[in-house]
């Protein structure tokens, strides 16, 4: 398995595990009322689960599964934008969950915005592998 599917795989599940672990917070308090600001980690739990679980590893797996090239020295194409798409995913998950935590709106919209980002130069690297049928490069 190439070292980005590898990184990516794992932060992924980083994440699910402490996006589970504010899902429980707030499961446990709808039951017994612990603290009023538990409620709080509502948005950093749903920021979590879904870019920071959901997308990471579904982009991970992707990564590792997509068709490579077979007649090329790097068979997985231009790694470094798969980096940047990285290190931008998870400073957007991280930049938004803090923004969420601590109530300053403008950061979630970067946040957000740098896992747009990372989303399309994603996309751009992935895009260059898929080869039509019959095509064995």
């Amino acid at each position: 398995m190439p070292k980005l599917s590898v990184w990516m795989i794992r932060a992924a599940l980083i994440h699910m595990g402490v996006g589970f672990l504010f899902g429980a917070l707030i499961l446990c308090h709808k039951g017994i009322p612990i603290y009023s600001w538990i409620w709080k980690l509502l948005e950093l739990h749903a920021d979590l689960m879904i870019f920071g679980w959901t997308m990471q590893l579904v982009m991970g797996v992707m990564f590792y599964a997509m068709p490579r090239f077979s007649a090329r020295e790097n068979r997985y194409g231009q790694t470094y934008l798969g980096w940047w798409s990285f290190y931008l995913l998870n400073g957007g998950v991280i930049l938004s969950a803090l923004a969420h935590w601590f109530h300053w709106r403008s950061y979630v919209l970067s946040g957000y915005l740098l896992i747009l980002l990372a989303v399309l130069i994603y996309a751009i690297m992935i895009w260059q592998r898929i080869k039509p049928i019959g095509v064995i490069t």
